[in-house]
């Protein structure tokens, strides 16, 4: 980020190409001199989008980002977050039962980002995340992310425990997805309203958190490890609640 202007640099070729589908989200677009030939349709993109695009050497790129930048650099405005109350507007808008997804502290970015993309690929209402000790909107995240950033609401918020608490005001039951939980995921009805809490790989769901859920539940495991990666977990909790309320036999 830089400044009040609230300008970041994102990087990778998925993240960029996504970034053009929104209007005036990117500033500059800078190209690495020895990737030219491969990126010729984001070179066509800038042209018709009128972004500047400024070609330089890779050092340049390496100097501002970390990460497979592909040698794809963008400078964008930083996406805007919504609140709790935007979030619950928006699920009831969309004619459908409230599906958020809540992470308790979750500061990989890599997890982070597929989570993002999980996300937006099962039409998750939005996504809600504590501002300190997660990783957040970081160029990282959006390169995991695949340029998903772009498509999924993001609430950003001082305390989780706020927003179960809200969600649950509102009728929206909150569950907690944990190996410690005593029903398996599909068990459940997942039709109405909801919103699935889930925790870091380390440290899991804190119990704090964890006593403000409706429910804990867990998915089974048949091999000798007891638990799942959590961008992993989160897609199968996600595709589960998408078949229950779209695709039953």
């Amino acid at each position: 980020m830089e400044g009040k202007d609230r300008l970041m640099y994102i990087y990778g070729v998925n993240p960029v190409i996504e970034a053009f589908k929104f209007k005036e989200a990117l500033q500059e677009l800078y190209i690495a001199k020895n990737r030219l030939p491969k990126i010729k349709e984001l070179i066509k993109l800038a042209e018709k989008h009128s972004v500047s695009v400024k070609v330089v050497d890779e050092d340049f790129i390496n100097k501002r980002v970390e990460g497979n930048h592909q040698g794809v650099l963008a400078k964008i405005k930083q996406k805007k977050t919504i609140t709790v109350y935007d979030a619950i507007r928006i699920s009831e808008e969309s004619k459908e039962p409230a599906f958020f997804l809540i992470l308790d502290l979750i500061e990989d970015p890599q997890n982070f980002g597929a989570i993002l993309r999980v996300a937006d690929a099962a039409g998750v209402h939005a996504v809600i995340y504590q501002e300190r000790r997660s990783a957040g909107i970081v160029p990282s995240v959006w390169k995991a992310s695949a340029g998903a950033v772009w498509h999924v609401n993001l609430v950003e918020i001082n305390n989780i425990k706020y927003a179960i608490k809200e969600l649950k005001n509102v009728g929206i039951s909150v569950y907690a997805l944990e190996a410690s939980g005593e029903r398996i995921l599909w068990e459940c009805n997942f039709t109405q309203p909801l919103a699935f809490v889930v925790g870091s790989e380390g440290k899991g769901i804190r119990q704090t958190v964890l006593s403000m859920c409706d429910e804990v539940v867990k998915i089974p495991m048949k091999g000798m490890l007891n638990s799942l990666n959590v961008s992993v977990a989160a897609g199968v909790l996600a595709f589960e609640v998408l078949k229950q309320r779209h695709y039953r036999i």
